[in-house]
């Protein structure tokens, strides 16, 4: 059976390590070190070398890009959770994530229908959002603007110094391993529970709806609303073709936002998310049988990360303790048990949130 790691030479190898990473570093009270230490982290794939490409004008960051910012100091714990009750509309969750790595046989053994219930008692017994930032693919040569390219601003600043490939026209290669150029996009998975917080956000066409997290066929278009800057490349109605995990994939473009559409999430809500470069996306369960092994582990992997989402606190943030912790993670302990899931899923210590 192919891996993960044999299969890809980009970065979608890194979705599940660093999902399960930052989930896990932070699961601990006691290591308050860990926090500060979270980075973003790209895989080291093979490229075409720089003087190949026309994209090599700086980065200049503006606030159409995701921008972090630096967390405020702090000794413990108890300093984070002074720090994020002080945040206007802060919005607390626990982070989870299925963890790959607990499987018997590799991410294809994903039991499917039991994830899916899964997911859907979480959306019932908790406030549960699900949102992902796994990129989608352009296959072949890229020529667009490098504010489209999931993680360029990274490279530019800080990953080219230290030995990492331009993510642009990367050379991957494909089940049978036939090579290709790849280049990830900035794409926005959003959830059934939070898209329509996005309704009045639309400038034409129309947002998401409920209809599209049902995909009936791999061979029907997922409807997608592009952030602003895309205006410029696409028209209402037009198709493209991107990958999404290990499938090309249709695509058909069913509004776009308004500039300057976004939110803030994570580590006291710093990460600030804007729509103008994205693509967004519904995270929709596929309703057919997958054909081909590319086709078995992209159905695997994306429906496994539904139950990788974020479970509201109840609690206001300063009476966030160690009891409301536990009570979180025994009901979702004993939810996995009913699947026959248990030992596939990770929660967060530190409270996560958003802004929006």
């Amino acid at each position: 059976m192919k891996t993960l790691l044999s299969l890809f030479a980009k970065p979608i190898c890194t979705i599940v390590g660093i999902t399960i990473l930052v989930v896990l570093t932070a699961c601990s009270a006691e290591d308050d070190s860990n926090v500060t230490d979270i980075q973003q982290v790209q895989d080291k794939t093979e490229s075409v070398p720089d003087v190949q490409q026309t994209q090599s004008e700086p980065v200049v960051p503006d606030n159409s890009q995701t921008t972090e910012v630096e967390l405020p100091s702090f000794d413990d714990y108890e300093g984070y959770i002074k720090i994020i009750s002080e945040i206007p509309s802060f919005e607390p969750y626990y982070q989870t994530a299925f963890d790959f790595e607990g499987l018997p046989d590799g991410i294809t053994s994903v039991p499917l229908e039991e994830v899916k219930a899964m997911y859907a008692e979480m959306k019932t017994v908790f406030d549960y959002v699900l949102l992902s930032e796994y990129p989608l693919f352009h296959r072949g040569f890229y020529e667009g603007e490098t504010s489209f390219v999931d993680g360029y601003e990274q490279y530019q600043t800080t990953l080219a110094n230290i030995g990492f490939p331009n993510p642009i026209n990367a050379v991957s290669r494909d089940w049978d391993g036939n090579e290709y150029l790849s280049t990830p996009l900035k794409t926005i998975l959003l959830g059934e529970s939070i898209f329509n917080r996005f309704d009045n956000s639309i400038e034409t066409g129309r947002n998401l709806l409920m209809s599209d997290f049902t995909l009936a066929s791999p061979n029907d278009p997922i409807s997608v609303v592009l952030g602003h800057a895309y205006k410029d490349i696409y028209e209402l109605g037009d198709i493209f073709s991107l990958e999404l995990i290990s499938e090309v994939m249709d695509f058909q473009v069913v509004g776009f936002y308004k500039s300057g559409v976004g939110f803030s999430k994570d580590l006291a809500a710093l990460e600030h998310v804007n729509f103008d470069y994205n693509i967004v996306m519904p995270h929709f369960i596929p309703d057919y049988e997958p054909v081909g092994e590319a086709a078995v582990y992209q159905h695997a992997f994306h429906i496994a990360e539904l139950t990788s989402g974020y479970i509201s606190i109840p609690e206001s943030v300063e009476k966030i303790n160690d009891e409301t912790y536990d009570q979180i993670v025994a009901v979702l302990e004993e939810m996995a048990k009913r699947y026959n899931l248990s030992g596939l899923y990770r929660i967060g210590y530190w409270p996560m949130g958003f802004v929006w």
